[in-house]
């Protein structure tokens, strides 16, 4: 079964985001090339903005804020992915994010994916913006912290309703979303020892649910919030902890993939 490793990371100190973010282009993209593995793609999220919590709360609860990029790297199935991270000898890749990263405070998630149909995906390439064929140029990536009492099974339940609930009031969402992806944490993540070895990350807040949202611009982003404020004010019951999630507005960059673009 195909599975994702999601990787949301910050950038060390004394860098910008804008070197941040060319290191991990050119010259991590470079290795990942170079040393591929059995990774089946690999797509870097560039962040531009993004926020944490809502509007009421007066501080972080979560402090491991802020986010530079988030990348995803996905493998035909398991054992394809533990043999990528822990190859026989040390690759460079997992040396190499010291250079870049402020490797402790690494979110990881394996995922599981799921297309949620869109009203009003696009139905031809549009030069200039989007890369795919259906697909936009602003890509927002929506991490939702499963509240504590809620079981896995209820929460993807309740998130399907109050997503469903949240299209119908949110009519610019509705109208410019041009494809969603839901990106369930898998079981597999419950063996992530080989990841946090990997990306060397200490106690990483936990994520069930990775939602991303495709928009033809940056200009669009008005949609993903009026989107957001609807879905948090859902009638349906409680599943999420706001305070602990957070959205990012990314651009996307294709390092590795075979597969179509269509």
């Amino acid at each position: 079964m195909p599975i994702k490793l999601m990787a949301a990371s910050r950038k060390r100190p004394g860098l910008t985001r804008a070197e941040y973010q060319r290191y991990i282009e050119f010259y991590h993209g470079t290795i990942a090339r170079q040393e591929r593995f059995k990774i089946d793609s690999y797509v870097q999220n560039h962040v531009i903005d993004g926020a944490w919590g809502l509007l009421s709360d007066a501080d972080h609860e979560n402090k491991v804020v802020d986010r530079d990029a988030v990348v995803e790297i996905s493998f035909k199935n398991f054992r394809d992915m533990m043999e990528t991270l822990e190859p026989a000898v040390p690759s460079a890749a997992s040396q190499d994010g010291k250079f870049f990263a402020n490797e402790s405070t690494n979110i990881i998630v394996m995922a599981e994916e799921e297309e949620i149909p869109v009203p009003t995906p696009l139905t031809t390439f549009n030069p200039g913006l989007g890369i795919v064929k259906g697909v936009g140029a602003l890509k927002v990536l929506q991490y939702i912290m499963r509240d504590e009492e809620v079981y896995p099974e209820d929460y993807k339940k309740s998130w399907r309703m109050a997503h469903e609930e949240a299209v119908e009031k949110a009519p610019y969402y509705k109208e410019q979303a041009r494809r969603v992806q839901a990106n369930w944490r898998c079981r597999a993540n419950d063996n992530d020892g080989a990841a946090r070895k990997h990306f060397k990350m200490i106690d990483p807040p936990t994520y069930d649910l990775v939602v991303a949202h495709w928009f033809d611009t940056m200009e669009q982003v008005g949609a993903f919030r009026q989107y957001v404020e609807a879905m948090q004010n859902a009638t349906g019951p409680k599943f999420a902890n706001w305070s602990k999630s957070f959205f990012l507005y990314t651009k996307q960059i294709v390092v590795v993939r075979d597969t179509p673009l269509s």
